[in-house]
């Protein structure tokens, strides 16, 4: 059995819904924080998925307050992971605008890090200020995998963690296949 860790570091601007996204995917949906209270500078949860009956991988979700009070913060804990994974509010135009930040923030920590653009807040779409053609354009141009999720809803909150999971898996078994012997 192989157990790998990978860390992912959650940032965004507040109120994007970071911290109800961290807790819902920690709680596989049944934990939803009902009132909003401001993360001081960095929580994390750690959460296991079993890829199949050898392969576990374990996420380390590092929920990295948004406000600018924290921003020297933010980078040692995008230097120490592995993925970064940048939320908005789809309701909420300002929180996406300044997903280039967010993106400059963690390309500056590590240059060619891998990320996720995540659209939150998908039970206001209704609301929408921000278009998911938008969102693809802007994660296409800074390589970054798009996904829309609803923390309040529970909807697409794993799909996106257990991606990164088994990719971090599919990297390393290609590690280690290139790392052994060649058998004649």
């Amino acid at each position: 059995m192989v157990l790998l860790r990978l860390r992912v570091v959650v940032v965004g601007e507040p109120t994007s819904g970071k911290t109800a996204f961290v807790q819902m995917v920690h709680s596989n949906g049944a934990v939803f924080p009902k009132n909003y209270l401001m993360t001081m500078g960095c929580d994390f949860v750690v959460k296991e998925f079993s890829l199949d009956e050898e392969n576990t991988v374990e996420v380390s979700l590092l929920d990295v307050a948004g406000q600018r009070l924290y921003d020297r913060m933010t980078s040692p804990y995008l230097e120490s992971a592995s993925v970064f994974l940048l939320m908005y509010d789809v309701s909420n135009k300002t929180t996406f605008e300044s997903c280039r930040k967010w993106v400059a923030k963690a390309r500056a920590a590590k240059k060619d890090m891998p990320g996720l653009l995540i659209a939150n807040k998908m039970d206001l779409a209704d609301k929408a200020e921000v278009t998911d053609n938008q969102a693809e354009v802007f994660a296409r141009a800074n390589q970054l995998t798009f996904y829309k999720c609803s923390a309040l809803r529970g909807t697409g909150i794993s799909e996106p963690i257990e991606e990164l999971a088994r990719n971090y898996l599919q990297s390393y078994q290609k590690r280690v296949s290139e790392l052994m012997p060649k058998k004649n």
